[in-house]
C-alpha cells in the first residue's frame, strides 16, 4: 500500500561500516530514491540516550532541578544538564534512566514517568532520546561514576532556569527539548 510520502523515502542498495566507535558506528550507505536518483550518504549509528528531569528541595526550600556540570569533548566547554546518558545493549531506556540519575548524581527515582522521546539528529544519527521525569525521589549522596566521568551537582531552582537557558552555561540542545517535554507534563505548555 502507498503513502502519502513514498516519493519522499529513499532505499538503501549498499550498507559499509567505516568506523567502529565505543560511542557509535559511523556507515556509508548507498541510497536511491524513487525517481532513480542515487546518493552516498554517511550516518552514525547510536545508541539510545536518556534524560532525566528530577527535582528536589533546596536548603532555602526553592524547588530546584538537580542538574550535572561537565565537560563536553564536541565543544571543549563545560555546561549544566540534566544527568543522563547511553542505554546500554539489552536494556530498557526506563532502566537506563534510573541508573544514570544514581550513576551521576546519587539520587534515587521512587518511579520514573516517561515523558516521550525525540530524535537526537535525525539527519546523521538514527537513535532516539527518551526522556524521564523521576518522582519520589532520595539523595543517597554518592554519584557511581563512570571511569571517565567528571561531573558535579548543581541544584538550579525551577525558577531560575528559563533564563539561564539564554545563557552559554545551558547550550546543549536537548537539555532544551527535555525542558519542554517537563513544561508540557507540568501543563505550562499546551501538548495537543
Amino acid at each position: 500500500m502507498r503513502t502519502r510520502d513514498d516519493h519522499l523515502k529513499w532505499h538503501e542498495l549498499e550498507r559499509s561500516k567505516l568506523i567502529d566507535t565505543p560511542v557509535f558506528t559511523l556507515v556509508r550507505s548507498l541510497r536511491q530514491a524513487n525517481d532513480g536518483r542515487q546518493g552516498e550518504y554517511v550516518t552514525a549509528e547510536s545508541p539510545d540516550w536518556v534524560n532525566v528531569i528530577c527535582t528536589t528541595t533546596d536548603g532555602q526550600g526553592r524547588r530546584c532541578f538537580v542538574m550535572v556540570r561537565q565537560f563536553r569533548h564536541g565543544s571543549s566547554r563545560v555546561g549544566t544538564e540534566f544527568p543522563g546518558g547511553i542505554v546500554d545493549p539489552g536494556e530498557f531506556p526506563e532502566v537506563a534512566a534510573a541508573r544514570e540519575l544514581v550513576e551521576e548524581t546519587g539520587y534515587r527515582a521512587g518511579r520514573l514517568e516517561f515523558l516521550g522521546s525525540v530524535s537526537p539528529n535525525p539527519a546523521l544519527l538514527n537513535n532516539r532520546l527518551h526522556i524521564y521525569l523521576a518522582q519520589e525521589v532520595t539523595d543517597d549522596g554518592q554519584q557511581e561514576l563512570d571511569a571517565n566521568e567528571l561531573l558535579d551537582v548543581r541544584l538550579v531552582p525551577v525558577d531560575d532556569l528559563p533564563l539561564l537557558l539564554a545563557t552559554d552555561e545551558f547550550e546543549h540542545a536537548l537539555m532544551y527539548v527535555s525542558y519542554l517535554l517537563w513544561l508540557r507534563w507540568m501543563g505550562k505548555v499546551d501538548g495537543s
